[in-house]
């Protein structure tokens, strides 16, 4: 090659660039469009669906559950594992979204008329239509009453079989006419107090509702029949109607279920001295009903000052004693 024209190439391999234009940095995304769940439509839909299924005859009733909770034991479903990347709030809950079911029930009543049951909340173990809540949940039933179980776009199906569960531990698997459901993974460690926890479930007749806060402790006693509970306490706020609720980690994993509160009040309507055992209540809904007359004045006993309500829930090791083979 001719020594000026190697020059000349030398020169221009030299000779920088035009700098590019600069570009404008791109716009941040719109946030999503929230979703204004109208708990009347969804929960009068759920009933007027899950009737049509129990006067087919679809749904497993009152007097098979029973039968099959006399019995209880492993459901034989294997879980699914959880991930090891940490996810926002935000993404714990659109994750969870699909995976939560509303659990609820209808009976006929005296005068043959299929009337609104109990309801509570239910999420997904397996693909094929596994759910797990609470075993509470099927105590007290009415005769023929029949379960089914919708999600939040509004799919309704009927429960089919009782899998199996734990009285003691407040668990019980069953299974719905679906398939290609999302399972929820659950962790086999108990996460540490002051952990971050979110809760998905249904309050009060306020369907998908999100709460966060943090553990708190983990606490033993004796029941009635002498058998020893373990809880885990958690911040995360819930109420009558989220029996069944997912604990969830910042994994997205279920770390515990919703299972019942304590309210500890200042004794000023129970005049009784010593300690007292909390006033525990379950957290399965009942039917709607009236609320009672109100004294007249003078005669209303009073009321004691709630001081504090804590939130009791099914650790997920224990979960997954019920769930395994």
């Amino acid at each position: 090659m001719p020594r000026t024209r190697l020059a000349l190439l030398l020169v221009l391999a030299a000779t920088p660039a035009t700098p590019a234009a600069a570009q404008p940095p791109k716009a941040a995304a719109p946030p999503a469009k929230p979703w204004f769940v109208d708990d009347e439509k969804l929960f009068d839909d759920f009933m007027d669906k899950l009737t049509a299924l129990a006067k087919d005859g679809k749904c497993l009733t009152q007097d098979r559950i029973a039968d099959r909770m006399k019995k209880p034991g492993r459901a034989g479903v294997e879980a699914a594992r959880p991930g090891d990347k940490p996810l926002s709030p935000e993404d714990v809950y659109r994750a969870t979204l699909p995976s939560v079911f509303v659990l609820g029930s209808v009976y006929q009543d005296a005068d043959g008329e299929w009337v609104d049951g109990v309801y509570a909340t239910a999420w997904v173990a397996a693909a094929d239509g596994v759910l797990v809540t609470n075993w509470h949940v099927f105590e007290d039933l009415e005769s023929g009453e029949a379960f089914g179980a919708v999600d939040h776009k509004g799919n309704v199906y009927p429960v089919t079989e009782f899998l199996g569960g734990d009285k003691v531990a407040d668990v019980a698997v069953v299974r719905v006419a679906a398939k290609g459901l999302a399972p929820l993974p659950v962790s086999p460690d108990f996460p540490a107090v002051g952990a971050w926890v979110g809760v998905l479930g249904h309050p009060g007749d306020n369907f998908y509702v999100y709460t966060t806060g943090a553990v708190t402790r983990y606490s033993t006693n004796k029941n009635d029949d002498g058998k020893r509970e373990r809880w885990m306490g958690v911040t995360a706020e819930y109420a009558g109607g989220s029996s069944g609720s997912p604990v969830l980690d910042r994994f997205g994993a279920v770390v515990g279920m919703a299972a019942l509160t304590v309210t500890i009040d200042d004794g000023s309507g129970t005049p009784a001295p010593g300690r007292r055992k909390p006033w525990r209540r379950a957290l399965r809904q009942p039917p709607h009903v009236a609320p009672p007359p109100r004294e007249k004045p003078g005669q209303a006993a009073p009321a004691p000052v709630v001081q504090m309500v804590l939130k009791m829930a099914v650790p997920g090791p224990t979960i997954l004693k019920s769930l395994g083979k």
